[in-house]
């Protein structure tokens, strides 16, 4: 569970796996050493009173205030009061919430839907939350019934109608009733929620050896592969000994396994690595690059950070270099900017390499709902697509494009 620090807002900043901004959501502002939000004009809508904000998700963000958290809407009022350890963000209406070291659930009208006796909690998916209390784990309903009994030795969340779940030291797969989908049975079975029947395939392994699952537990794909990795784009990497290569949803290999390591495709193009450098294929094997890049990134809005000789630029998906290697550091393009830095100082580059936003910062992140955190004189804040800083010390004007 996140607490709302200094610490995790930069590693919520860096992990942060979903955005649902639109038009007109308020913006965190910061002015001096306190939070609140602004508008994208840089106009303060809900004073600077609180010790940290967070961005709004799913229509509502979180605010500390001393030392406690709650929930606020993009109003300003406090939908869940500022009187709790931690508050999570808003899943399906209901916000884990925590007291005295125990967990449990609010809806966005403050009201406790589930008491905080569990020890640990899950965000709402598919309308159920894992819950433990000692060390079995089971499931609650969003009316705060316990739906399926505290009877696992551990419990992923939702995805798909179906959760991980296991027994002692064999797992499977159940429905939302708690009825048994895929039978615990297998050995290991993916511990990440989006790797949970990604593109109808779930991985399992049993007996040392790795295969996949559909939803009604049918083995699609032998247990013979030595690991193997979710799906994407019709293709799931796969090892045989210590090398790598890719099949397809019927299990015929596309790819030999001629790779130290291989990672997910997207947009058609997936990163390969021989040795400590990295090139691209397509999804038929064939080389977009050779595989010569010291470090290598994702396709996003067309566009691959790599490194060679300690310098960053960007490939298309042709494989051409279309951004020179001049930078000292680059992160992935999102919404249509990447966080690039040049000596000391980060800013952001558009897809054709032009500086949209100066380098003036001393870190600077993803963009991610039309904003980006950035620290500036070891202090954080937000910055906008144009360069609109979104605080105020005693030394700047609040809202300055730069």
């Amino acid at each position: 569970m996140r607490r709302l620090s200094s610490v995790s807002l930069v590693l919520a900043a860096l992990v942060s796996f979903q955005s649902l901004s639109i038009a007109g959501t308020p913006i965190p502002f910061r002015l001096g050493n306190e939070w609140g939000f602004a508008n994208s004009r840089g106009d303060i809508v809900i004073k600077p009173v609180y010790q940290y904000v967070d961005k709004f998700f799913n229509g509502y963000a979180r605010v500390e205030a001393g030392g406690k958290y709650g929930l606020v809407n993009p109003k300003g009022g406090l939908v869940i009061p500022a009187e709790y350890q931690n508050v999570q963000d808003v899943f399906e209406g209901l916000a884990a919430i925590e007291t005295d070291g125990r967990w449990g659930f609010a809806d966005v009208s403050g009201r406790v839907v589930v008491n905080p006796v569990y020890d640990e909690v899950s965000r709402f998916s598919d309308g159920r939350a894992a819950v433990r209390k000692g060390n079995l784990w089971g499931y609650v309903d969003r009316l705060g019934r316990l739906a399926i009994p505290l009877s696992f030795s551990s419990a992923l969340p939702f995805n798909h109608g179906l959760a991980g779940v296991f027994k002692g030291k064999k797992g499977g797969f159940i429905d939302r009733d708690g009825n048994e989908s895929v039978s615990l049975v297998y050995d290991e079975i993916p511990l990440r929620y989006e790797d949970v029947f990604a593109e109808g395939l779930s991985a399992i392994e049993k007996g040392g050896f790795w295969g996949f699952v559909d939803p009604k537990g049918r083995v699609v794909i032998p247990t013979i592969f030595d690991f193997v990795y979710a799906f994407s784009e019709g293709r799931a990497g796969f090892k045989e000994g210590f090398r790598c290569g890719y099949i397809d949803r019927s299990g015929k290999i596309i790819v030999k396994p001629i790779y130290d390591g291989v990672y997910p495709f997207r947009d058609g193009i997936a990163c390969v690595r021989n040795s400590a450098l990295f090139g691209f294929i397509d999804k038929e094997g064939r080389p977009i690059t050779k595989t010569v890049y010291e470090e290598a990134g994702f396709f996003s809005d067309g566009r691959a950070r790599v490194a060679l000789n300690g310098k960053f630029g960007y490939i298309s998906t042709s494989g051409k270099i279309v951004i020179p290697l001049t930078y000292d550091g680059a992160d992935d393009f999102h919404e249509g900017l990447a966080a690039v830095r040049k000596g000391g100082r980060w800013g952001f580059i558009d897809a054709r390499g032009k500086t949209v936003v100066p380098f003036r910062y001393d870190s600077a992140t993803m963009f991610d709902g039309g904003i980006a955190l950035v620290r500036y004189r070891g202090r954080f804040g937000y910055v906008g697509s144009n360069g609109e800083e979104y605080w105020k010390d005693s030394d700047s004007s609040a809202h300055k494009k730069r």
